[in-house]
């Protein structure tokens, strides 16, 4: 009767400390998961500040704060030719290497 009632109070405490174990990697696991969403939501937000530093606005203040600017001078402008003699591609002709298709058009 000894022997039965220490078998069942050595497998009861062996129980015990199996679930404080089990307990003790939850909330580990827990804590991870929330540091994981704090991280992905920092990444979130520096991508989010990066992609506003990148937009035209911003790429202009930042350059116009650093003395930069646009170069009217050189810009090359390509200015379509409006003699008498041409015509706009829309006037028959068509663009290099596509034919016309009979029939559509096109």
């Amino acid at each position: 009767m000894l022997l039965v009632v220490g078998l069942l109070c050595g497998g009861l405490i062996s129980l015990l400390l199996l679930n404080i174990v089990l307990a003790q990697d939850s909330y580990k696991v827990n804590e991870l998961r929330s540091a994981n969403d704090q991280l992905r939501q920092k990444k979130e937000e520096l991508k989010n500040a990066n992609m506003r530093l990148e937009m035209p606005g911003a790429l202009s203040d930042s350059s116009a704060k650093q003395g930069q600017g646009p170069d009217w001078d050189e810009a090359n402008v390509i200015t379509p030719d409006r003699s008498a003699n041409s015509r706009a591609a829309s006037d028959g002709q068509t663009p290099a290497g596509q034919e016309r298709v009979p029939g559509t058009g096109r």
